[in-house]
């Protein structure tokens, strides 16, 4: 098993300090989705007019191996919507 930690940057960024073991990348890369997911379903009004968010997965020794970018945008038809 490998160690992986995730990193993540709203308004703020969080480091992990802790990590998380598991068997495969493929769980890694899993597990920073569904963290995405998280974070847009804890705060879906800050996420709106905000700078774009990442979470950057990591290694034991600090190298980046993933990093996702969340980042939206509205047109004029939404913006018609408010």
């Amino acid at each position: 098993m490998m160690r992986y930690f995730f990193h993540s940057e709203t308004d703020n960024r969080s480091t992990d300090g802790e990590g998380v073991e598991l068997d495969t990348p493929e769980q890694a890369r899993r597990e920073g989705i569904q963290m995405c997911a998280q974070m847009m379903h804890d705060a879906p009004k800050s996420f709106w007019g905000s700078r774009p968010w990442s979470v950057t997965i990591t290694d034991e020794a600090g190298l980046v191996l993933w990093n996702i970018n969340i980042d939206a945008s509205e047109s004029a038809a939404g913006l018609s919507l408010r």
